[in-house]
């Protein structure tokens, strides 16, 4: 159960006509009944059209007077969501697929479908398969609450629309969020849209999750098993690598507790198929370093998850190897066969359209030879002549035919040479101050380095996009966290404004791309007026 002291986040993914305006708003009133501060929000979709749309609620303990008013988000920020409500099972598979689940999140969704556009296309049956919908629900959750609302509300003469109350109740009976039953009650109350029926569906949906009913919805008992993890990680490696491998997993088994290693026996697996069993040792390195950090500060291992999971995926970058790789592989292409629904006797072409830009290219080269040219091409001169030319090589291989194939298969061939290139020392570099970042910051305060740690997730995309996401990594890291640290140490105080800072700063760089700017002035006004004070 999230406790009063802490903000809490909820995201309720809908189907537009169906009322999730009215849910969120039953959970605003519950929450001020409570005494907290909060804003629900819709974000932008196909309301009223039958389609998706998305409610989100941020809350927080009322503050006192001489606290900080707290500034909510408009977005929720992926991996960091307590709880999903959702009305609708595929609803919740889209934000479960845009990352909005975690260890942290408490899913209570109802498994009825409403049938999308893709499904309905096929002449035969196109429905997707609920049990792959569960699997990602207890994959991605701390708790998941999964059973048929829109059936329970028919069994009790009510129709689609009582679905909402009854999911009310369901999260009422979870005891996850800190609100009274009787705050809920007089939530739906105060709302004032059918009163009567939506009280009567709430208690329904109480009663239903109180009694554990819900346990016995057939498919939800799927559970994924560690075992079945590594056994289904260790079939897709190729036969030299899988003992070492399993050398990895006994060491992760032996010294790490059970909600960090799924994390690292992913991570592993991916860096592995990514460079070499040698790559993904490394990064047990790195971890170990963190981990040893984290055991003796006893906080549940937080730092440790989120650094984990942001480095694994800045050591596994997209460069033009690793792209080549991923367009070429068996996978790929079954999984495009199943998607446009193809028969046997079907043949298909699959056309890439591929734009690397000089930097993508000379990356791949060794370091020794572009490293002179670079620092000659970043002088005032050179930099002004080439700052007007955007210099491309387009190439739409045919990744289907001989050819094509070949051409990004003899790309790959390139890995063993990737530690020698350009891209990787810089690369490498970046790692070289997260890490040492993390570390420094954990240092002088916990919570500091979990703020730390979690922004890597600022550093993603491939191209134009990775280069904007690391350049604001950095400005993060130097222009917001630092100074603001730096200020707060000299005042010899705690550092709970650099961490008010650094959070707010992580939502707005991670919500839009001129994040960064809107961080840095935010960050610029608080200390200028704090100075002055």
């Amino acid at each position: 159960m999230k406790t009063k002291g802490e903000l809490i986040k909820i995201l309720i993914p809908a189907v537009g006509g169906q009322g999730g305006g009215v849910l969120t708003e039953w959970l605003v009133q519950a929450f001020t009944l409570e005494g907290f501060e909060v804003q629900g929000i819709g974000l932008p979709g196909l309301s009223q059209r039958g389609g998706s749309t998305v409610y989100y609620i941020e809350a927080y303990p009322r503050s006192n007077p001489h606290k900080k008013q707290v500034i909510f988000s408009q977005y929720p920020v992926p991996g960091d969501v307590d709880v999903i409500l959702a009305q609708e099972f595929l609803e919740l598979g889209r934000v479960l697929e845009q990352g909005y689940g975690s260890e942290k999140t408490t899913i209570i969704s109802s498994t009825h479908r409403v049938f999308s556009t893709l499904e309905k296309m096929p002449l035969g049956s196109g429905i997707y398969s609920n049990e792959n919908l569960i699997k990602l629900a207890i994959n991605f959750s701390s708790r998941f609450i999964g059973f048929n609302a829109l059936e329970l509300a028919k069994e009790n003469g009510m129709d689609e629309l009582a679905v909402n109350a009854i999911l009310l109740g369901a999260l009422a009976a979870s005891d996850t969020l800190p609100i009274s039953e009787a705050s809920y009650l007089k939530a739906i109350e105060g709302v004032g849209v059918a009163v009567g029926s939506n009280l009567r569906a709430f208690r329904i949906g109480w009663e239903y999750v109180r009694s554990g009913k819900y346990k016995h919805t057939p498919g939800t008992e799927v559970q994924r098993r560690w075992e079945d993890v590594v056994t289904e990680r260790l079939e897709k490696l190729k036969p030299a690598k899988r003992e070492r491998y399993r050398e990895i997993i006994s060491h992760i088994e032996k010294n790490y507790p059970p909600r960090l290693r799924e994390i690292l026996a992913e991570a592993t697996f991916r860096l592995i198929d990514y460079q070499d069993v040698w790559y993904a040792e490394r990064y047990m390195d790195y971890v170990e370093e963190i981990y040893q950090r984290d055991r003796d500060k006893k906080k549940d291992f937080k730092l440790t998850e989120f650094f984990s999971k942001n480095l694994a995926l800045m050591m596994s970058y997209e460069d033009g190897i690793r792209v080549a790789e991923l367009k070429i592989k068996p996978q790929r292409f079954k999984r495009i066969k199943e998607e446009i629904r193809l028969r046997e006797n079907q043949i298909f072409r699959v056309i890439d359209y591929l734009k690397p830009d000089a930097e993508e290219i000379y990356g791949l080269l060794p370091y020794f030879l572009v490293a002179p040219l670079v620092r000659v091409a970043n002088t005032r001169p050179i930099r002004k002549l080439l700052s007007k030319r955007t210099l491309t090589l387009e190439q739409k291989p045919t990744t289907t035919s001989f050819t094509g194939f070949l051409r990004l298969w003899l790309l790959t061939k390139l890995k063993p040479l990737r530690p020698y290139s350009y891209r990787y020392h810089m690369e490498q570099k970046l790692i070289k101050k997260y890490r040492r970042k993390v570390e420094e910051f954990a240092g002088v305060d916990y919570e500091l380095g979990c703020i730390v740690a979690k922004s890597g997730q600022i550093i993603k995309g491939y191209g134009k996009v990775r280069r904007r996401t690391v350049d604001a990594f950095n400005r993060f890291i130097d222009n917001i966290l630092t100074p603001v640290s730096e200020f707060e140490k000299s005042q010899r105080k705690g550092f709970n404004l650099t961490q008010e800072i650094g959070e707010e700063a992580l939502k707005l760089i991670l919500a839009t791309n001129d994040g960064i700017d809107k961080a840095e002035e935010l960050a610029r006004r608080i200390i200028s007026s704090k100075e002055a004070s």
